[in-house]
């Protein structure tokens, strides 16, 4: 299936020329040549401007833009393209100017537009393929851009409208997600308490007894209304939302491990090699917001009021991550500064905690990077080693589909999954 005139927003696409790409409905092209001229730099501006006129005059009066110059133009843009990755990819991160990755945001967009003009004429395998090559890219542009403040959801729209025309041709079924944990033994471990449980408390009881006091606690029943729990458990019903989409997996047992590594794959790819297969090496969707990425999934599931509390007088929005990976991953004994409700969407996973009044028992790593992350593994420990963990005292749950832990600040926390999991941390 292609995409085709038909399909696309009526009204944006009214006079649309016969070459001009569908993709071109979701643009608002002066908002995004203001975009180029403010906030990108001169040596990418002065390729990405004309472009962005020559489509709006095409679309604007039906005229047909030649094969020669799709074919210019996706070399500018393939060097633009390359050009920014190249920036973004220089030092550190953090000190990556916004610009460099508005920049790529537009970059990607103009280069799927332009993709999909130049398939116009291809057979089906083709255009498939060229189509898989758009959908990678805006997913680079949304993993490494940034959205622009007035059309923030203009790679996302472009991507979920691919994913819907190509999935049913690329995705084949990944087989049968195993996550029942109804014979896994859950014994408390030697040396452990286990952590409150609660039933749907309200939100007083919540504020009162575990937020202030900032105590772990397992709240049940309060996401049974979430449609995540039964259509998720389905790896058909993922793919349909994202299966063509790139994500960022982790391989290997776990990040403090030196045979830890980071790749780009399809979620498809991900789930028929990873979660519904055994793989030698573990592969772990990790602190991803994938909800942004694909932003149908959020339809599923909703934010638990309990997040509406603050530990200051400022309003603060959730940070919301995906965990999706089969049994066996493992996150290391550590701890995060904000506040933490993990819902378990599938799947069984054994959490231990410590207090913070522990952390120079649990011998945190002295490296930047890793200091909140501590170097004794709780289940073997090495008390040669690290002899003061003997006086640490944890807690620990089994924390099951359709349940949430709260995790204070600072708590120290292992997570292992038990079965294949889905779950979705809210920080704030």
């Amino acid at each position: 299936m292609w995409v085709t005139r038909e399909n696309i927003s009526r009204g944006k696409a009214t006079g649309m020329a016969g070459d001009i790409a569908p993709l071109t409905g979701h643009v608002s092209w002066e908002i995004l040549i203001k975009n180029c001229e403010d906030r990108v730099s001169n040596e990418i501006r002065v390729h990405l401007v004309p472009i962005c006129r020559a489509l709006q005059a095409a679309i604007k009066s039906n005229e047909k833009l030649s094969s020669e110059w799709i074919e210019r133009t996706l070399m500018r843009l393939e060097a633009c393209v390359d050009r920014t990755w190249e920036t973004l990819n220089t030092g550190h991160w953090k000190d990556v100017e916004v610009r460099h990755r508005y920049c790529y945001t537009i970059c990607s967009a103009l280069k799927c537009i332009v993709l999909e003009m130049s398939s116009k004429n291809l057979d089906d395998s083709s255009k498939i393929a060229v189509t898989t090559k758009m959908i990678e890219q805006v997913d680079k542009g949304l993993l490494l851009g940034a959205p622009l403040e007035e059309i923030p959801d203009l790679l996302t729209k472009i991507a979920s409208r691919l994913n819907e025309e190509i999935c049913p041709d690329t995705c084949k079924d990944p087989g049968i997600l195993q996550c029942d944990s109804k014979n896994i033994v859950k014994n408390l471990l030697p040396g452990m308490g286990w952590v409150e449980r609660l039933k749907t408390p309200s939100m007083e009881t919540f504020y009162r007894d575990i937020f202030v006091k900032k105590i772990p606690a397992v709240l049940e029943g309060c996401i049974d209304h979430w449609r995540a729990l039964t259509r998720w458990k389905n790896p058909n019903y993922l793919l349909k939302m994202g299966g063509t989409r790139t994500v960022p997996i982790e391989i290997g047992s776990k990040y403090t491990e030196e045979d830890w590594s980071q790749h780009l794959i399809t979620l498809s790819e991900f789930i028929k090699s990873h979660v519904t297969k055994n793989n030698d090496k573990l592969g772990y969707l990790a602190q991803h917001q994938l909800f942004e990425q694909i932003p149908e999934l959020k339809e599923d599931f909703s934010i638990p009021d309990y997040c509406s509390f603050s530990d200051n007088t400022e309003d603060s929005f959730p940070d919301i991550n995906a965990w999706f990976g089969p049994k066996g991953t493992v996150s290391p004994l550590h701890y995060d500064p904000k506040n933490n409700l993990l819902c378990q969407v599938f799947g069984c996973k054994r959490v231990i905690l410590y207090h913070p009044n522990d952390s120079n028992n649990l011998y945190p790593y002295d490296t930047r990077l890793l200091c909140n992350t501590a170097q004794v593994d709780p289940i073997n420990p090495d008390y040669d080693n690290f002899p003061d963990f003997k006086y640490a005292r944890g807690m620990m749950c089994y924390l099951n589909e359709g349940e949430m832990l709260f995790i204070p600040p600072g708590w120290w926390h292992h997570v292992v999954s038990l079965t294949p999991c889905f779950s979705i941390s809210f920080w704030w």
